[in-house]
C-alpha cells in the first residue's frame, strides 16, 4: 500500500494551529482565534483527591476560556449590529459575561482558599 509523502494543509492546520492562508473575514478570523484558544488550553481532570492547586488550575482554565469567549463574542455582536437594519444594543452583554466570569472564577477560587485553609 502506498504511503502519503506529505500531510495536507487541512490536517497540518489542525495539528499545528497554522493556516494555509489567514482568514480575511473578521468573523471567521475571530472564530479561528477562539477555536485555537480553546485547543491551546485544554482542561485538566480534577482528581478525586483534589487539592487547592487543582481548583486554582480550573479557575485559571475557565478564566482563559471566558476571556477568549468574550473576545469572540465582541466581534460577533459587533458584526451583527453593523449588518442588520435598525439598531441593536448589545452593550449589556459584555457586562453580563464579565459578571458571569467573575462569579464562576471567584467561586472556584474561594473554594480553593477554603481548601487551602483546611490543609494548613
Amino acid at each position: 500500500m502506498a504511503q502519503a509523502d506529505h500531510v495536507s494543509n487541512a490536517i497540518r492546520a489542525l495539528i499545528t494551529g497554522a493556516y494555509a492562508r489567514a482568514p480575511s473575514n473578521p468573523v471567521c478570523a475571530a472564530h479561528a482565534e477562539f477555536v485555537a484558544a480553546l485547543a491551546g488550553h485544554p482542561p485538566q481532570t480534577i482528581p478525586l483527591d483534589a487539592d487547592a492547586i487543582d481548583l486554582e488550575d480550573r479557575a485559571d482554565h475557565l478564566s482563559e476560556v471566558l476571556s477568549a469567549l468574550s473576545d469572540y463574542l465582541a466581534v460577533i455582536l459587533d458584526d451583527t449590529a453593523q449588518n442588520v437594519p435598525g439598531r441593536i444594543d448589545f452593550r449589556h452583554i459584555e457586562a453580563v459575561l464579565a459578571d458571569l466570569a467573575s462569579d464562576v472564577i471567584g467561586t472556584i477560587q474561594h473554594a480553593a482558599e477554603d481548601m487551602a485553609g483546611r490543609v494548613a
